[in-house]
C-alpha cells in the first residue's frame, strides 16, 4: 500500500498494539488513540523504531462523545481527510447473569460499545468519504459461544455494532468508502484471560497472527484498485 492516513482507536490494547506494528512496518502514517498516555508513550518509542514516520498519540475518552468530535476536527484541520480507520476497543463487564450486570458497568457497556461507535460514524465519515479509498472496521465477536448464558453484554455490543455497520455500509455503497465489522476469533490477551480464565492457549490466536490476517484482509481491499 502507498503511504495512508490511519487511525487506529484502542491502540495500545493487546490486538490494537499489534496491528499497529504491522501498519508501522508498512510506513502508514499512524494516528493512536487510548485513553491510557502511559502506554501510548510507551507504544510510540516502540513506532519509532519500526517506522520512518512518527505516529501522532491522542489520549481518547470514548465515553465522552465530545472528545470524538475533537479528534475528528483535528484530523481535518491538519490531514484533510482519512484513508484507514479501525476500532478494535472495547468494554465488558464481567460474566454474569443479566441482572446481576452492575448498572454502572452496563451504562459504560452501552457508551463505549454502542454510542461511542455511532459517533464515531458520525465524526470520520466526511474524512473518509475525502480518502481516494476510505477504509473502516469495526471489531465484534460473533462465535457462537458468545450465544450462551452469562454473553448477554457481549451479544448485545455485537449485534449492535453490526446493524449500525450494516446500514451504514448500505448507506455509503456508490461512495468511496469500504466499511465491515471483523470478528478477529479469541485472541490472547487481558480480555479474554477475564472471560475465560484457565484456557487453553492452544485454542487461541496469538495477537500477532490475527493482527497478520487482519493486514490481509486490509490489503486484499485495495487489489482490485490496482
Amino acid at each position: 500500500m502507498n503511504t495512508r492516513l490511519a487511525l487506529i482507536i484502542g491502540a495500545t490494547g493487546t490486538l490494537g498494539k499489534a496491528i499497529t506494528k504491522k501498519l508501522a512496518s508498512q510506513n502508514i502514517q499512524l494516528i493512536l488513540a487510548s485513553r491510557n498516555i502511559d502506554k501510548l508513550e510507551k507504544l510510540y518509542e516502540q513506532i519509532i523504531n519500526i517506522s520512518i514516520l512518527k505516529p501522532i498519540i491522542i489520549t481518547l475518552d470514548l465515553s465522552h462523545g465530545r472528545s470524538i468530535d475533537k479528534l475528528g476536527g483535528k484530523i481535518f484541520e491538519k490531514y484533510k481527510k482519512l484513508d484507514i480507520l479501525i476500532n478494535c476497543s472495547s468494554f465488558y463487564p464481567k460474566l454474569s447473569p443479566i441482572h446481576h450486570i452492575n448498572p454502572k458497568e452496563f451504562s459504560k457497556l452501552i457508551n463505549i460499545n454502542i454510542s461511542a461507535n455511532w459517533q464515531i460514524i458520525r465524526s470520520f465519515d466526511p474524512l473518509l468519504r475525502l480518502s481516494k479509498y476510505g477504509r473502516a472496521y469495526f471489531f465484534i465477536c460473533k462465535r457462537k459461544t458468545y450465544n450462551e448464558p452469562y454473553f448477554g453484554s457481549y451479544v448485545l455490543s455485537s449485534n449492535a455494532i453490526e446493524a449500525l455497520i450494516k446500514s451504514w455500509k448500505k448507506e455509503i455503497k456508490k461512495t468511496n468508502i469500504i466499511v465491515s465489522t471483523y470478528d478477529p476469533g479469541p485472541v490472547d490477551g487481558a480480555l479474554r484471560n477475564s472471560a475465560f480464565p484457565g484456557e487453553n492457549k492452544n485454542n487461541v490466536n496469538t495477537a500477532e497472527l490475527s493482527a497478520k490476517h487482519f493486514i490481509n484482509l486490509l490489503e486484499k481491499s485495495y487489489t482490485s484498485l490496482t
